[in-house]
């Protein structure tokens, strides 16, 4: 030890040595944010401008003409309050799904709480456009319900409508409950056991203790995630084209690529903008009500021992009832798209000499069906997601241990599309990249790059909360022996952090395996995605059959992702 302190006052004498590290602390302290902000500005920024600026500028000149004939067209706001009413049905769906869910797993001595985690953990990784899929195949006319139906009674009048907002409600709130479980039950694990012990001393009715204690306490998190829900729900499009166009209804979402179909740019400028605006506003709230409600409990106190509401006599029926609900929402899908996968013909009988093995044997038979998608998925989510843990890594670096005004700036930008939706990502990105000075559209490049910007700030969340429990003194030592910036984040950083770049590797990776918005609106013949494929299959001459099957493969490749993240998860633990 004392050798080491030597060393360092024979350096820190030497008449040269505190000049040269401090001269090439300071260079590289700002090139590197500077050419992360360059980075971007250029592939974040850029984009955004131009999709302002295509919605002001008619011909080359400024104009608000665009604007006008938008929000003074009714069907604007038709489709806006379409986009309401379906977030209120997800909303409603989530909340008491979700909320009821956290509750009885970590509030109550119910006996199957790890199975509600691996049916909660299924309905998440469940694509919801593939949910929108065993909807129709389930409650459609020609779906299982109206053949049962009809093999009971041949007479029988279907007239059930599959395809409604209700439906999109249903689906998408079936999907994004998750979020308000997870975001719920870590609140819920934080309060103070003796809060509850004394309510039940106090011979305090459980209903109360749930409805005065509880729900107060977790209501911030309930907030914050519902307009999480909110947003993302409002951004999603592969549902609402399935369920909500076939019957008329358009959503925001909709008439943003109905739009683009008619290469009405002006009108997809103006919508974008107004669904970024939207999506800001309810960003800002959740942020500010988060602020203003955060509840202090001290569970410093707490008791080893949980204190868990009895169920008493309610617990069989809540069993047989909470099975029935998984059994129904997570179990049914998965069944009916994978025999559904097996159809000779959507629609046909079901006998075994209506089924057949042959729509897997021609989805990879012909490379052009799935293996192209397929390796195109992978590269681009590989890649993508690369190049996201590489920028998000440096970022969250010089943001934590080499601060300054830029590495700020750099900070907030690298996050703004979080309030941006995928399908307004998409489209900034064709305004951008569609001509010179930087052309990339019709390129695999602008996929990736759009990927990117969507991933970077999924990876700064997972990187950041791996960061908060390292102490600086590594890096400061480091600077001290002359080690460069870029070594110090190589060797001294990286691999403190591996885990968590490892985790926000993977989740952005599953995530492209599965991504519709930003690969329909921007891929070509040779850089089709299985996001793409799911989407327009059913348009290129095949059935509810093939879907199924492109389907299966997805859900399959969703689940061993998932498997491997947990993996990852268990070991970093």
């Amino acid at each position: 030890m004392n050798k080491k302190k030597d060393n360092k006052k024979i350096l820190d004498s030497h008449p040269n040595f505190s000049f040269i590290v401090k001269q090439k602390g300071i260079c590289e302290k700002r090139i590197i944010p500077f050419v992360l902000f360059v980075i971007l500005a250029v592939f974040i920024v850029y984009p955004i401008i131009m999709l302002l600026s295509s919605s002001i500028m008619i011909n080359g000149k400024f104009s608000l003409s665009a604007y006008k004939e938008i929000f003074t067209d009714r069907s604007t706001y038709i489709a806006l309050w379409n986009t309401i009413k379906m977030e209120l049905g997800i909303l409603i769906i989530a909340w008491v799904v979700g909320g009821s869910l956290a509750i009885l797993r970590h509030k109550t001595n119910f006996k199957h709480k790890k199975w509600i985690d691996k049916f909660v953990f299924l309905s998440l990784i469940i694509p919801s456009y593939i949910l929108a899929i065993s909807w129709i195949e389930i409650f459609s006319r020609g779906g299982y319900i109206y053949r049962i139906l009809k093999m009971i009674n041949s007479d029988y009048v279907f007239d059930f409508n599959a395809y409604s907002l209700i439906a999109c409600s249903i689906v998408l709130g079936l999907h994004l409950y998750p979020h308000i479980y997870y975001g719920v039950g870590n609140s819920l694990k934080m309060i103070d056991n003796n809060l509850i012990s004394s309510a039940k001393i106090c011979a305090t009715e459980k209903k109360t203790i749930v409805g005065k204690i509880i729900i107060p306490l977790v209501l911030p998190s309930f907030i914050s995630t519902a307009l999480l829900i909110a947003a993302r729900s409002m951004a999603n499009f592969g549902v609402t084209a399935q369920l909500a166009l076939p019957s008329g209804k358009e959503v925001l979402t909709t008439r943003i690529y109905s739009a683009m179909s008619d290469l009405n740019l002006s009108e997809v400028a103006v919508l974008s903008i107004f669904m970024i605006l939207l999506a800001m506003i309810l960003f800002l709230i959740s942020e500010k009500y988060i602020n203003k409600k955060n509840y202090a409990v001290d569970n410093s106190s707490n008791s080893s021992d949980e204190m868990l509401i009895s169920l008493g006599r309610w617990e069989k029926p809540i069993t047989f009832f909470m099975f029935l609900y998984f059994t129904i929402t997570t179990v049914l899908p998965f069944l009916v798209i994978f025999l559904s996968s097996f159809f000779k013909r959507w629609g046909l009988k079901l006998c075994l000499k209506n089924l057949t093995l042959n729509n897997y044997r021609l989805l990879f038979a012909d490379e052009r069906l799935i293996l192209t998608p397929l390796f195109n998925s992978i590269i681009f989510g590989l890649v993508a997601a690369t190049i996201s843990v590489i920028l998000a890594s440096l970022i969250v670096y010089m943001y934590t241990f080499r601060k300054s005004k830029l590495s700020t700036i750099n900070m907030t930008i690298a996050q703004l599309s979080i309030i941006v939706p995928n399908i307004i990502l998409a489209v900034a990105a064709l305004f951008a990249w569609i001509n010179e000075p930087i052309k990339l559209y019709g390129t695999a490049a602008i996929i990736i790059v759009t990927y990117s910007v969507l991933f970077i700030p999924i990876c700064i969340k997972q990187i950041s909360g791996g960061v908060k429990n390292l102490d600086s003194s590594f890096d400061d030592a480091g600077k001290v022996m002359g080690i460069s910036l870029i070594k110090r984040y190589i060797f001294l950083f990286i691999p403190q952090i591996k885990d968590s770049i490892l985790a926000g590797f993977v989740i952005c990776f599953l995530i492209s395996l599965k991504e519709i918005p930003i690969s329909l609106l921007l891929y070509t013949v040779s850089t089709k995605t299985l996001g793409v494929l799911m989407f327009t299959i059913q348009t290129n001459s095949y059935g509810l059959e093939m879907t199924s099957a492109v389907s299966v493969v997805v859900i399959l490749l969703s689940v061993l992702g998932n498997f491997g993240l947990n993996k990852i998860r268990k070991i970093k633990k």
